[in-house]
């Protein structure tokens, strides 16, 4: 999922040509400020909305099954009212669910699928990574623009994307995030069919047009479906049942994550 920040995070020496990451501390003050303004701008379903209560049910099952101990990560977990069928993860720490993804799940199983992959993205740090790789690739720009002679607009346009970004994960992350977020799954006691469910539905609902946002960046829906299905099958255990997705059963006070 492309993310949309300015950030004011120094680079390396323009002679090197080499971008710098940002750091876990800056990634968490970055996802917290970001998610503070989506906040304000978007319709945030409140805490007591079942929706919510149960993506934060699932997200502290998943957590449960992982050692964030000595790691700076401030997680939050928000649904917005939206019809698109997204769900993203920001630097640091907060993920957004639309209302239009958790429509088309049918279990808890399909949801963790979704919510682990998008935790593995925020605890591999893979959009602080692609920062990097973009200043990187800024940087050889700049440097083209000045051994031309490039006139000062010109040079001016070209350096927007070194603090105005819009990141795609790579595919690599996006496989990484698969494999790991089933590892996650399974550790937390979730039928990991439901990682291979939840993308079969997204496939199918960009046949025709085009595809969710959430798989705009994806590797072939088909190879990771199957790559899923293929783990399942080597692993040669039974998993529990998938449990059914019902927002009415999540009654439960939640009060870890506030909001």
């Amino acid at each position: 999922m492309p993310f949309v920040a300015a950030l004011a995070i120094g680079t390396a020496a323009p002679a090197q040509a080499q971008g710098m990451k940002p750091s876990k501390a800056q990634q968490v003050q970055l996802g917290k400020k970001a998610a503070e303004e989506l906040r304000q701008k978007e319709r945030v379903l409140s805490s007591g909305d079942p929706r919510v209560q149960t993506l934060r049910r699932v997200a502290r099952r998943l957590l449960s099954a992982v050692d964030d101990r000595n790691e700076p990560w401030e997680y939050s977990f928000d649904v917005i009212d939206n019809r698109q069928v997204n769900a993203f993860a920001l630097p640091g720490g907060p993920i957004f669910f639309y209302t239009g993804i958790l429509e088309k799940m049918r279990t808890e199983d399909e949801l963790a699928g979704v919510l682990a992959h998008e935790l593995v993205h925020i605890r591999r740090e893979h959009w602080a990574y692609n920062y990097r790789d973009s200043q990187t690739r800024n940087l050889g720009l700049s440097l083209l623009l000045v051994f031309t002679r490039a006139n000062r607009d010109v040079a001016n346009i070209a350096g927007l994307g070194s603090s105005l970004l819009t990141l795609k994960y790579s595919r690599n992350h996006e496989t990484q995030s698969d494999n790991e977020g089933f590892d996650m799954m399974v550790k937390a006691g979730y039928n990991p069919q439901g990682m291979a469910d939840v993308f079969a539905m997204l496939r199918d609902q960009s046949r025709g047009g085009r595809p969710p946002e959430f798989l705009s960046s994806h590797p072939n829906d088909n190879n990771r479906i199957r790559n899923i299905e293929a783990r399942i099958q080597r692993s040669n255990r039974n998993f529990p049942a998938q449990r059914p997705l019902n927002f009415s059963r999540s009654g439960q006070r939640d009060d870890y994550y506030g909001g």
